[in-house]
């Protein structure tokens, strides 16, 4: 069962305050850092500099300050553990791609259009595309920070981009580290949480066996329309998802072991939509259990109620700007192919669920296991864009959860068998993760972007994409934006100045 605020005192270490950080702290700092985003947003939609500043410097810090006060001063992570989870979200991120010294998947050919015509262009600027105004309306909170402080440099952009999210995934990591006692049950989770993955390997084995084709480069697309992404690959491929998801599951598991007031993960959701609107889907049904929970015991305070507001008064103008046209994307029901159902939950979810649900030490917690477990049983029933977007990222949520719970108990088995289950369940998990990884070192850095988004859009790899997904025409903005400028219609005869190999792009 999870600990009470009041508990909590029993469950954290003390590291020595003079070499660590209180927990309250990094927490308040992630929260400044969303917050931000959707304050830096007004800039984009043409609200004056010097009140987007004004506010900038006032309301994320009085929003972390409130978060910081509510959260028990008790838990601290020790400097060198913060050092270390920076050091290796660095690495990660740059083996993905960030910084331009590796290859980064085919997806950033879109991504890096749109930082680059964020840092090249006045805000508000608008595109001509098919006759028509069109503004950015997508979830650009991932560039913002980049797109102000890198501005025209290429370099300034990438390195930023690479620096902002590092600092975001190191302070993740970091605060994760609560949720286990030791170096050694830390470290395992560690290793658990980046690696984490179903069985791709057996599923692309039996579709190469039975079709006579498979994408070795990318081993998750052996199930089709159905894909439950391996954390790496969604760090590689979409950093913006993976964050957004994983910060909500770590405020969620922090309000779980009393670490923090439920406040906290409420107000996580809004301010993380400008990241990713899709992984808000993953978290409703843990904010209606939490929800549920607290007015059941009582355990509420008012300040719980001031911190969830505020966060959702500044995401406001991001969640309409989010919901401008956004119908055009299309959502609907999906009967699943039977085959592909059965064998999608039997290589991505049950091994890591049903060593949980079994735990008969009573360290698991159920309850969220049974959550995250509906969760992605009914997710590959529904689409929402193109293709499986829904699934790969309103997973995201879940996944974290059971990732995290099954390190939880993977640290805690004694039994030999179990041990080697877990070794096993790992072994074959990670091959996704490894597989992403030699991208770095089998294929030439990406190059920098030469055209515009319009320009990126019609040449990229991955086609069937809709202008949708990332445009809206400027009439349907429920107020009257007037673009600062325009991105020139001419497209260079390429689009990028050398070869971008392309391991995993649809076909």
């Amino acid at each position: 069962m999870t600990p009470s605020p009041g508990q909590i005192a029993s469950v954290d270490a003390h590291p020595d305050p003079r070499a660590s950080v209180s927990l309250r702290t990094l927490t308040a700092a992630l929260v400044a850092l969303f917050a931000f985003d959707n304050i830096a947003l007004l800039a984009l939609l043409g609200l004056s500099p010097p009140v987007v500043a004004a506010l900038a410097l006032v309301l994320p810090g009085a929003l972390a300050f409130l978060c910081w006060k509510a959260m028990p001063g008790v838990a601290r992570v020790s400097l060198r553990t913060l050092l270390f989870c920076l050091a290796i979200a660095f690495v990660l991120l740059m083996l993905g791609g960030e910084g331009r010294l590796f290859y980064a998947p085919p997806d950033w050919q879109i991504r890096d259009a749109v930082l680059a015509d964020m840092g090249n262009h006045r805000w508000p600027f608008a595109y001509g595309i098919d006759g028509k105004e069109q503004l950015l309306r997508a979830p650009v909170g991932i560039y913002l920070v980049p797109a102000l402080l890198g501005g025209a440099s290429q370099m300034g952009r990438d390195w930023t981009l690479l620096a902002h999210n590092g600092l975001i995934l190191g302070l993740l990591l970091a605060q994760g580290a609560v949720l286990f006692d030791g170096a050694r049950a830390r470290l395992i989770a560690l290793v658990i949480f980046v690696m984490f993955s179903g069985f791709d390997i057996l599923g692309v084995v039996l579709a190469e066996a039975a079709t006579g084709d498979a994408n070795w480069n990318h081993i998750e697309r052996w199930a089709s329309n159905y894909q439950y992404s391996a954390h790496i690959t969604q760090l590689f491929w979409a950093p913006q998802h993976a964050l957004a998801g994983w910060t909500v599951a770590l405020f969620y598991l922090l309000w779980r072991t009393g670490r923090a007031p439920v406040g906290l993960f409420a107000a996580s959701l809004p301010l993380v939509a400008l990241w990713s609107p899709l992984i808000l889907f993953g978290a409703l049904p843990f904010a209606v259990f939490a929800a549920i929970r607290v007015l059941a015991t009582q355990d509420w305070r008012a300040r719980d109620v001031l911190i969830a507001m505020f966060a959702a008064l500044l995401a406001v103008p991001a969640l309409v700007y989010l919901s401008v046209d956004a119908a055009a994307i299309g959502a609907h029901l999906r009967p699943p192919t039977l085959l592909g159902y059965i064998l999608i939950l039997l290589f991505e979810i049950l091994p890591f669920l049903l060593p949980l649900l079994s735990d008969r030490t009573g360290g698991t917690d159920r309850v969220t296991i049974l959550i995250a477990g509906l969760c992605l049983l009914l997710m590959p029933l529904w689409t929402m864009g193109i293709s499986n977007d829904f699934q790969m990222r309103g997973s995201i949520m879940p996944l974290a959860l059971v990732a995290i719970a099954f390190a939880q108990w993977a640290g805690r088995v004694d039994v030999r068998g179990q041990k080697m289950a877990v070794v096993a369940i790992m072994a074959l998990g990670s091959v996704t993760g490894i597989v992403e990884i030699s991208h770095a070192f089998r294929f030439a850095a990406s190059p920098p972007p030469l055209c515009s988004l319009a320009g990126a859009w019609q040449r990229q790899a991955i086609s069937g994409v809709p202008y949708a997904s990332y445009l809206a025409a400027r009439d349907a903005f429920p107020v009257g934006i007037l673009p600062r400028d325009r991105v020139g219609g001419a497209t260079p005869a390429t689009c990028w100045d050398r070869r971008w190999d392309m391991a995993g792009a649809r076909p």
